[in-house]
């Protein structure tokens, strides 16, 4: 037997003998998610279940970390940045966000971390699809509640800059998803109607821009694929469907506010995650009466395991 797979079975067998009641076989958790067990690389206590596919399209896979199937404490799901055209679901395993999801985990926490459509892949309509496929991450998990023997245990969102908007959409809009306590969200954008931007930056004018900068205005067309209309611009504008029964969310976004550098160029880390993104989606928390945390409030592990009453 390969000594990983052992190492596997051993920590199934020990679920297992201490769960009478559902009585968890690796072999039917296998059937369940198509795939082969391994251990997880965040904590190797955890069983781990790798490119999980969750619907049609060739980047609707996902990775399971399971670290307890008896009595899990909750679920939290991240989605991996890349400006919607790059980055994968294994970012999750790189220093900073392996700290993060390390402490989560080690408190019964199952870690989803998924892949989704980028622009540019094959029947892609533009971001919408990518907000999408994050839709599909959490229904498909809400019919594995039994499997994963949640219950009635909340769910957490995340995610980094492209991923964080992910997480922000489909946490802040009128959803059938009950279960979600709490979005985390690092390096986020306040909206992804671009011209809601236009109130973050002081002097900014979206079409103006594209016309000073090619560059601008491609991934302007390739983010909504052509010109948007205003449905689908109010559609994506997740800063206005804010209110306060949605669950809490955490913002942390660390970059400056000059948008143009010295070489006369467009600063995107700067456009994508300014601090102002941040001071903009609070502002609407406080209108609508929601409540919200950040990094000088507590880390983002203590906000996703206070979301979902694991501290």
């Amino acid at each position: 037997m390969n000594p990983q797979y052992l190492l596997v079975f051993i920590i199934i067998s020990n679920i297992s003998c201490t769960n009478e009641e559902n009585n968890y076989d690796l072999k039917d958790l296998e059937l369940n998610f198509g795939v082969k067990a391994s251990v997880s690389r965040i904590d190797d206590n955890s069983i781990f279940f790798e490119n999980v596919i969750y619907g049609e399209k060739a980047r609707n896979k996902l990775d399971i970390h399971i670290p307890d199937l008896v009595s899990p404490k909750g679920l939290i799901i991240f989605f991996h940045g890349g400006a919607f055209v790059g980055g994968d679901k294994s970012d999750i395993f790189e220093e900073y966000l392996s700290s993060i999801f390390l402490k989560i985990i080690k408190k019964g926490i199952i870690i989803v971390s998924a892949n989704y459509s980028f622009l540019d892949s094959e029947g892609s309509k533009g971001v919408l699809t990518s907000l999408e496929d994050g839709e599909k991450v959490i229904s498909f998990l809400e019919q594995k509640r039994k499997l994963l023997n949640l219950k009635d245990e909340d769910v957490v969102l995340s995610g980094v800059s492209a991923g964080a908007g992910i997480s922000l959409w489909n946490g802040l809009k009128d959803n059938k998803f009950e279960r979600i306590s709490g979005i985390l969200a690092i390096e986020a954008q306040s909206s992804y109607n671009v011209y809601k931007w236009e109130k973050v930056f002081k002097g900014f004018n979206i079409d103006e821009m594209r016309k000073l900068y090619s560059e601008l205005d491609e991934i302007y067309l390739n983010f909504y694929k052509g010109e948007p209309d205003g449905k689908l611009l109010e559609k994506l504008d997740y800063s206005s469907m804010m209110d306060k029964m949605d669950p809490p969310f955490y913002i942390s976004n660390r970059a400056g506010k000059d948008l143009i550098n010295m070489n006369n160029e467009i600063d995107f880390d700067i456009l994508y995650h300014s601090f102002l993104h941040a001071d903009y989606l609070r502002k609407n928390a406080i209108d609508a009466n929601l409540n919200f945390s950040g990094i000088y409030q507590e880390s983002p592990e203590s906000f996703a395991l206070r979301m979902l009453g694991a501290e």
